[in-house]
């Protein structure tokens, strides 16, 4: 068990993430929305495929939200799988996501930092950060990754998808800002929520030192999604796209970065 003493308080206060954003913003929100957690998106089965879950393993899931990637662990054959989660609003809404499920047997999730995380060493095969990493400072971050490698088994992986790829924004927008929209753009495109939690967004090198920082064997790779919502202008958004598909500059304008550490 972790035993480090008491944690500071963490960069963005738990009470910021209450029902309000993970109905509103937090991905996936429609189709838990609209099905009072019975259905999920598929992101949560497309993250375990490509996490190559397999039948039988334990998963612990840190920043889990509204619980969707445990209940569907459980249903692609998890043994066992827990979330772990700060904001008492999402750990209400884990617990209706694995009734709804009725996974409760083999799910659960427990109110902790993920700084601390009250499981025993060893405990998993799989750990998940699905974008939790750009809400997490250097320093919070440094301290989750270490709970992730003392959770694992020799030879367990810590899997992480993170968006947005902070290129897109401080390189590609801010170029495209003062060429395509003469400086009239907004100066900052993220949305109000992104300013408020988003205090360490990556990039493909950020992340691969973290995670060797952390002591894993480390994979980072472009993910495939180009998001264009916050360009103001077709021409803008028509040349992220164009971008995406040209190999040298696809990392200055693909959203989302996909990081595999191996636990030695």
């Amino acid at each position: 068990m972790s035993g480090n003493g008491p944690l500071t308080d963490p960069a963005v206060p738990a009470a910021a993430y209450d029902e309000a954003y993970y109905r509103q913003w937090c991905a996936g929100f429609s189709e838990w929305v609209a099905s009072d957690g019975s259905q999920v998106a598929g992101i949560y089965p497309g993250f375990l495929n490509r996490a190559g879950l397999r039948a039988g393993e334990v998963v612990v899931d840190i920043g889990t939200g509204r619980g969707e990637l445990l209940a569907v662990a459980v249903e692609m054959g998890a043994a066992h799988a827990y979330g772990i989660e700060y904001s008492s609003a999402a750990v209400r809404m884990a617990g209706q996501t694995l009734e709804k499920h009725r996974v409760g047997d083999r799910a659960e999730v427990l109110l902790a930092d993920a700084r601390s995380v009250p499981l025993p060493d060893g405990v998993a095969d799989l750990v998940c950060l699905v974008d939790v990493v750009e809400h997490l400072t250097a320093d919070e971050l440094h301290a989750a990754l270490g709970q992730a490698r003392r959770l694992l088994r020799p030879g367990g992986r810590v899997v992480v998808h993170t968006m947005p790829n902070r290129l897109i924004y401080e390189v590609t927008y801010r170029v495209l800002r003062l060429t395509l929209g003469r400086g009239r753009w907004p100066k900052d495109p993220r949305n109000e929520v992104e300013r408020t939690m988003h205090v360490n967004e990556q990039t493909a090198r950020s992340l691969r030192r973290s995670l060797t920082r952390a002591g894993f064997g480390t994979k980072v790779e472009l993910g495939a999604w180009v998001y264009t919502d916050f360009v103001p202008s077709a021409r803008g958004r028509k040349a992220f796209e164009r971008m995406a598909k040209v190999g040298p500059l696809a990392r200055l304008a693909v959203a989302d970065l996909w990081a595999t550490g191996v636990r030695t």
